[in-house]
């Protein structure tokens, strides 16, 4: 069994479509909750990479990827919790 399930990646990459798909009506706490998730499959696959065998150059990346999503969840995360959107809407 793999750190990160398929039905789970998947499930994180149909959240990114509908988030594309919606623009500006995607609320910074729903795309906060997103990255969220993504960090959290990414950490599961860096996890995996450590203990699987893979190169060290790869798994580093991995974590680097993993490590770059949750800053990026994080600061979304503060972000809708002070109210702030990423879009402006009055033009």
């Amino acid at each position: 069994m793999t750190a990160a399930p398929a039905a789970q990646v998947s499930a994180v990459l149909a959240w990114a479509a509908r988030l594309a798909a919606a623009g500006p009506a995607a609320g910074t706490a729903e795309t906060a909750a997103y990255l969220t998730a993504k960090a959290a499959v990414l950490e599961a696959i860096a996890a995996e990479r450590g203990r699987g065998g893979w190169s060290p150059e790869d798994t580093a990346a991995a974590r680097d990827a993993a490590t770059a999503a949750r800053k990026a969840a994080d600061t979304a995360a503060l972000a809708a919790a002070a109210g702030i959107t990423p879009w402006r809407t009055d033009r």
